[in-house]
């Protein structure tokens, strides 16, 4: 699970920021390591945050544990893309309305409604 772990550590001078990352860095499954700001440490990878922090405060004294994060993987999906597809009317074919069917009202099966007739 890939992870993204945000450190405050207390650094003062630059050499402290690069012994930060240097300790960072070494960690096992670490992907990358940034510093955000002053005082921050971004760490990304599969990383035990309780380890890590317990590494930098063996040099630095103070280390804050922020945040946690897990990253989602973005899978490659093959992306399918919505075209426009025109649909042309098919104007040489015509349909036309049934025929009409004219017939008697009147049925030798059924007896007449009508008592006159």
């Amino acid at each position: 699970m890939k992870q993204k772990i945000v450190m405050e550590v207390s650094m003062n001078s630059s050499k402290h920021r690069t012994k930060a990352m240097k300790i960072a860095a070494v960690a096992d499954g670490v992907n990358s390591v940034e510093i955000e700001g002053t005082d921050k440490v971004v760490v990304t990878g599969e990383v035990d945050s309780v380890k890590l922090a317990h590494a930098l405060r063996k040099k630095f004294g103070h280390v804050m544990i922020v945040s946690v994060k897990e990253e989602k993987e973005e899978k490659e999906e093959k992306k399918t893309e919505e075209k426009d597809v025109l649909y042309w009317p098919n104007n040489y074919f015509h349909h036309y309305p049934p025929p009409m069917m004219y017939g008697d009202v009147y049925s030798p099966h059924q007896p007449p409604t009508c008592s006159i007739l």
